[in-house]
């Protein structure tokens, strides 16, 4: 999945603006994002950079997690399928 397609996503399930949604990919990019630890450090990150509070910013790493989920899951059951 390109940066584009991810952005285009996630401004659909989210309702944000696209200058939004590039935050919240910036803060995605910045930090590795599976694990506990590692999701505390991203919602409070969210929260710094967004001005947004937990709640929200769960939502947000929620979606990003689907969204990138849904990917890899597609990646792995057709590896050799393009997508155009």
């Amino acid at each position: 999945m390109n940066k584009i397609v991810f952005l285009e996503r996630l401004a659909k399930e989210t309702g944000y603006s696209e200058n939004k949604c590039k935050m919240i990919n910036d803060v995605i990019e910045s930090r590795i994002i599976i694990g506990k630890n590692n999701k505390q450090k991203t919602i409070d990150r969210f929260i710094e950079y967004l001005n947004i509070d937990n709640e929200e910013a769960n939502k947000i790493y929620d979606t990003c997690i689907l969204i990138l989920g849904n990917e890899f899951k597609n990646k792995i059951k057709h590896p050799f399928k393009s997508k155009k």
